[in-house]
């Protein structure tokens, strides 16, 4: 049962690298292009917090904040749109793949921002049930080693050692599901807004649809969520700290730590690591909301009908 539900997410995750291989360039340029206003954002706070007075931080900050809204839903429908490209036998247009209209832009960020919290506040409540009683059991066994430990002599201190190799584990596992349910948040909320990019709706409709394909298939929904960001953490850790890391080493070595020249570069692989590692998962989002659309629709309902019709049987 779990195979059979695991393989369709499993073949649209391959299905997506694929894509993005072959969109490689585009989709990279896509979300280099989103991260200018962002740096820039970013450095007129440091330098309001530095150089200026606190008002002018905070409206800074104020602006900044009221920006990254719309700023998002641009990265999320352009590399949505730069997807719809490649299917269709395209190269990636960049600048075509971000011309969203301003006041689409900011309906999605209305409704990404409402479906965002509510998003949240579901992920926030599992991770009450599930996560809140691994954490109280860590506590809780950590205080019984200690108080253990201090009755027992050595062997009390073996076991507390091995107690503690087994509850580093066990914080090793928190902190990634808390990674993986933060990830799911995120994939909701790029899947909600699909609606927005890939069809022509009105915003009421688009609503209404994106509130539909979240409930069809709800449970099937949320391990494709959960799996893809797994997934996607997984390739995010590897590839920011690959290129992060090695990228600097040979300057940090002939330079130093402290060179200006080497700080500037290590923030530029960062970036660039974060730009080659983001597309997957709103492509990942793109699609499961392609596929779900169909079913929805009935439009693969005679391939469906196939697989169950009996096959006659063979003449002797």
């Amino acid at each position: 049962m779990i195979a059979r539900r695991l393989n369709p997410i499993l073949d649209m995750l391959d299905e997506g690298l694929r894509l993005y291989r072959r969109g490689f360039v585009g989709f990279v340029l896509v979300t280099a292009i989103w991260f200018v206003p962002v740096v820039i954002g970013i450095s007129l706070s440091i330098a309001a917090a530095r150089y200026w007075g606190a008002w002018v931080t905070l409206l800074i900050l104020l602006g900044w904040g009221l920006g990254t809204i719309p700023l998002s839903m641009y990265l999320v429908g352009g590399l949505s749109r730069a997807l719809l490209m490649i299917q269709h036998g395209y190269n990636v247009q960049v600048w075509s793949a971000l011309a969203i209209h301003p006041l689409r832009a900011t309906g999605m960020g209305c409704y990404g921002l409402v479906l965002y919290i509510i998003a949240s506040i579901a992920s926030s409540m599992v991770s009450f049930l599930c996560l809140c009683p691994l954490y109280t059991m860590m506590v809780g066994t950590i205080g019984s080693i200690g108080f253990f430990t201090e009755t027992a002599g050595h062997l009390g201190t073996g076991l507390a050692i091995l107690s503690g190799i087994m509850l580093m584990m066990v914080f090793v596992l928190y902190y990634g599901l808390s990674l993986v349910l933060s990830g799911a948040t995120f994939g909701t909320l790029v899947y909600g807004l699909q609606p927005f990019v890939q069809d022509s709706l009105s915003f009421g409709n688009a609503i209404q649809r994106s509130i539909d394909l979240i409930l069809y298939r709800l449970g099937y929904n949320l391990l494709a969520f959960m799996f893809a960001s797994a997934v996607f953490g997984a390739m995010a850790i590897a590839v920011t700290v690959a290129v992060g890391v090695l990228i600097p080493l040979p300057l940090v070595l002939a330079l130093g730590g402290e060179s200006l020249v080497v700080q500037g570069v290590s923030a530029s692989a960062w970036l660039l690591g974060v730009a080659l590692v983001l597309p997957p998962l709103p492509i990942w989002m793109a699609l499961l909301y392609q596929h779900n659309l169909q079913r929805w629709q009935g439009a693969d309902l005679s391939e469906r009908i196939a697989v169950l019709k009996p096959h006659p049987p063979l003449d002797m």
